[in-house]
């Protein structure tokens, strides 16, 4: 399958040496087809050659504006055969794992064997009267530095491949800033990034991630509140929409058996769309992230 690799025009042609540098570097052949891309963009496929043998193609083109987004499936661990789906989806899906569940190891594994990027979905307090529990390795409000440091520590210990953490419930945890300096430190010290699931409205989370240079960006769209396809379809419009007019976004969603299929009919649109669907660590340290806050709906 080829790569498909978008560039603003200010790129193109840097993209192009690029690849020319390092064909030659691996004294490989390349084999370039150039075309018109229409508004006088250009386009070009480019054949990396071995013997005579293609071994690499890349279609390489030219988009007016960048538009970047990424897909985290939150609750990854408990169904490994969702998990087998949305991997045969084969788009850059990230897999958010919880840890201590019963195909942690094996779907963070065969996530990473397969290319997608994995996350730490870390248990936090929900507020008082919450319908269902964290589970275990919650980071709770009350806890100390060093309580805090232990229980993150053995969730990031469970799950392995783990690159980036996002909050699994955490609408009590996330408005404690005290608890989120505790658990930012943290995510410094191991270099990972922090997405804010926006659990509540009045999260400190983002905001203490970003003054602990921890990398950080917010979800912008639930997928699936209302587990139907036609919702979910409804709620992927939106989100590209938002990427459309933000330049970039992030979404979350659950593994579903509706959201699956939403995802497999609608993934195409990203595609035709000109937006690239790309890995959270890669958008947490895009220089624009930083003048993008969340809005105040959570929903």
């Amino acid at each position: 399958m080829p790569f498909q690799v978008l560039a603003a025009p200010a790129a193109y042609h840097a993209v192009l040496s690029a690849v020319q540098q390092e064909a030659d570097k691996d004294k490989l052949e390349l084999r370039t087809s150039t075309a018109n891309a229409g508004g006088g963009l250009h386009a070009a496929s480019l054949f990396v050659m071995q013997r005579g043998q293609r071994i690499i193609q890349i279609h390489l083109r030219e988009v007016p504006r960048l538009l970047r987004a990424a897909i985290v499936i939150d609750d990854m661990g408990r169904d490994l055969q969702a998990a087998h789906k949305l991997l045969a989806l084969d788009y850059p899906l990230t897999f958010s794992v919880l840890p201590y569940l019963r195909y942690t190891q094996i779907t963070a594994q065969e996530a990473h064997r397969n290319e997608h990027e994995v996350m730490l979905h870390l248990p936090m307090e929900p507020e008082p009267g919450a319908h269902a529990s964290p589970g275990k390795g919650a980071v709770l409000v009350g806890m100390n530095a060093a309580e805090v440091q232990r229980v993150v520590q053995n969730d990031l210990a469970s799950v392995p491949y783990v690159v980036g953490v996002n909050n699994h419930m955490g609408s009590r945890a996330t408005q404690d800033a005290a608890l989120m300096i505790d658990v930012m430190k943290i995510l410094a010290d191991h270099r990972l990034y922090f997405i804010d699931s926006r659990t509540t409205g009045a999260s400190m989370a983002l905001d203490v991630a970003r003054r602990q240079r921890v990398p950080a960006f917010y979800r912008a769209v639930f997928l699936d509140d209302t587990e139907t396809v036609p919702y979910t379809l409804g709620q992927l419009r939106e989100f590209r929409h938002t990427v459309e007019r933000d330049g970039v976004a992030l979404a979350i969603g659950h593994p579903h058996a509706t959201t699956i299929a939403a995802l497999a009919k609608f993934l195409p649109e990203f595609d035709r769309a000109d937006i690239e669907l790309v890995v959270p660590s890669e958008i947490v340290r895009l220089p624009e992230v930083a003048r993008l806050h969340p809005p105040a709906s959570t929903k």
